[in-house]
């Protein structure tokens, strides 16, 4: 059971390297994370995807990522790991459905399409805002709680499950030094 994090920074893979540890982007936005992921609370985390392989290519048809391959149940077992899908669509859904029910609420407010963008740029005293982030806040705990998983749960997940996971490692990352290092293979 493989597990793999990539980046398409080739300066952000040399810094893992150099550090002897694997450590996200500084900049999350457009990056690593959707603003969905930061609300959600998941920037404290490094996402690595569960046998599969993430490339981006160039217009001449170079991978650009770079990247470790390490062992997932090791990461579930020594670091704690969380197993589950990709919740990005989720918290979209999640999100949409809290404006929603504040618009209900108040029906002074008219748009929830407005009330999400507001809460995507993070202007909490547009009206809605505040109590719509509050209630994804609350909510989108429960879906974390319901579609993750750590420990022997994680790990059955891991050896069972044909959907894709992905491992997301907090705290003490995983060392780069311990890791295969990927090899970039070109796009046919």
């Amino acid at each position: 059971m493989v597990d793999a994090y990539y980046t398409t920074d080739e300066s952000h893979y040399n810094e893992c390297i150099e550090k002897g540890t694997i450590v996200p982007t500084k900049d999350w936005y457009g990056k690593r994370f959707c603003i969905e992921d930061f609300l959600a609370g998941d920037h404290q985390y490094i996402f690595m995807f569960v046998n599969d392989r993430y490339s981006i290519f160039d217009e001449d048809g170079k991978d650009n990522t770079f990247g470790f391959v390490l062992d997932a149940e090791a990461l579930v077992t020594e670091s704690n790991a969380l197993v589950g899908p990709d919740l990005l669509n989720e918290y979209r859904a999640l999100l949409n459905e809290c404006a929603t029910f504040s618009v209900q609420q108040n029906p002074a407010l008219k748009n929830a399409q407005l009330i999400v963008r507001g809460v995507l740029a993070g202007a909490v005293t547009e009206p809605g805002v505040a109590e719509t982030m509050l209630l994804f806040r609350t909510r989108v705990s429960e879906l974390q709680n319901e579609r993750r998983c750590r420990g022997e749960a994680a790990l059955k997940r891991l050896r069972e499950s044909t959907e894709p996971l992905e491992l997301l490692v907090g705290g003490a990352s995983p060392s780069p030094r311990r890791a295969e290092k990927t090899e970039r293979k070109p796009h046919n």
